[in-house]
């Protein structure tokens, strides 16, 4: 079974915020695309004043204020209850008009077009049956509205992948050179996607990490990569000595190049329902 849909692996990562917040920061600081991620997903969303937003996978709410600011109403769901808790303490601090349900994407707890549109952003490929959740995914948006799924390219991070492969070769592992999300990428996902929503649009967003020093670059690292083995030890006894190879690749690319950079494509699916 791949890391990103073991239950036990699912909570390490997701049971708090803490690790999925090093990876958003990451992007947040060191993209080479100045324009916000967020915005990008949301303009492609086109929420209008008072509609009513699913918000599925929602995690501890990042895109909370940016749909806000857009006069919606937001229904936040999640099957990690401490990510909720998160999403539902933001939304009570800053006065925001969200409600949370906790729920897998195969099964939404919410009434036939109850909502007028729908994001799931970076998380499909971490559901075991995705057709079952596409259909769920437009069940609950109304005739004519609109879906926004988003996801990153088959070799988004490619080098730090080529460099995690060499440094657990050197202790004697076997990296699992598969991308964390085969199961859902731009390329794996659009015949997915389209078996349920046959009129999907699929939009492209080319983009880089530009990490300036070896520890922005190992923060992101050791926050998910660092596990992907074949066979590797499930008690994270591999961390440190992996953590330390890849650390001496990365600050000699940045001493040679002056930066690290790294690809890091992602894009939407766009369905218009009829």
């Amino acid at each position: 079974m791949s890391l990103v849909t073991e239950p036990s692996y699912l909570h390490y990562q997701y049971a708090d915020s803490e690790k999925l917040r090093i990876r958003q920061e990451a992007h947040q600081l060191y993209s080479e695309r100045t324009d916000n991620f967020m915005d990008w997903v949301l303009d492609h969303l086109d929420p209008q004043p008072g509609e009513r937003i699913a918000d599925v996978g929602s995690g501890q709410g990042i895109y909370h204020p940016f749909l806000v600011r857009r006069g919606v109403q937001i229904v936040a769901v999640d099957a990690s209850l401490g990510m909720l808790s998160e999403a539902a303490a933001s939304a009570r601090q800053d006065h925001l008009p969200v409600s949370v349900v906790q729920a897998s994407a195969e099964a939404l707890p919410l009434a036939s077009g109850s909502c007028h549109r729908l994001m799931a952003n970076h998380m499909l490929y971490h559901v075991a049956d995705k057709i079952a959740a596409l259909r769920e995914l437009g069940r609950v948006v109304k005739p004519g509205g609109r879906l926004v799924l988003t996801t990153n390219s088959a070799d988004n991070n490619e080098r730090m992948s080529h460099m995690h492969a060499e440094a657990a070769a050197e202790l004697g592992l076997q990296a699992d050179n598969r991308s964390p999300i085969d199961g859902f990428t731009l390329t794996s996902g659009e015949p997915l996607v389209r078996s349920v929503f046959p009129h999907t649009e699929v939009v492209i967003r080319e983009d880089a990490f530009l990490f300036p020093t070896a520890d922005a670059f190992m923060a992101y690292y050791t926050s998910m990569r660092i596990d992907a083995l074949m066979d590797g030890p499930r008690d994270g006894s591999h961390r440190q000595a992996l953590a330390a190879i890849v650390r001496r690749k990365a600050q000699t690319i940045i001493d040679t190049e002056g930066v690290l950079r790294m690809s890091k494509s992602a894009g939407c699916f766009v369905v218009a329902l009829p």
